[in-house]
């Protein structure tokens, strides 16, 4: 499990974060591969069509014959903001502001670019959501 935003979260911020993620993910994948490593699962979002094909061009070149496969989550508005909610009430800061502006701009780029991965809802229990995730893997 590589997270997108922890992988470029450096001080100063880099230039081109999109550049500076995708070659270290290209890094890690090859060099994680090489030790047996045969799936990777890579938390972000990519704002573009164009974003995710240089990042499968990069994976695929770093491990050739590999496949690479893109998801989109996607939840129901009313759900989100239930889970904004109930994720609230378990920290001692209040994000909610926070939380819910990203929503929104998460939403208004997903909705301006559908070819942003293959679409899987996230609404299901976490035990549910992995067995469907493992099904459409064909790895269950």
């Amino acid at each position: 499990m590589l997270d997108g935003d922890s992988l470029v979260a450096v001080n100063p911020p880099q230039t081109d974060e999109l550049e500076h993620l995708h070659s270290t993910l290209a890094l890690l994948v090859e060099h994680h591969s090489r030790f047996g490593y045969r799936h990777f699962v890579v938390d972000h979002i990519w704002r573009s069509a164009a974003a995710i094909a240089d990042l499968r061009s990069r994976l695929l070149a770093a491990v050739p014959g590999a496949e690479f496969r893109c998801f989109l989550l996607t939840l129901a508005a009313d759900e989100n903001r239930r889970r904004i909610e109930r994720r609230q009430r378990a920290r001692a800061i209040d994000e909610r502001e926070f939380d819910r502006r990203t929503c929104t701009e998460e939403r208004e780029i997903l909705a301006n670019d559908r070819d942003l991965g293959e679409p899987f809802d996230v609404s299901a229990p976490p035990a549910e959501l992995v067995a469907a995730m493992l099904r459409r893997l064909a790895l269950a």
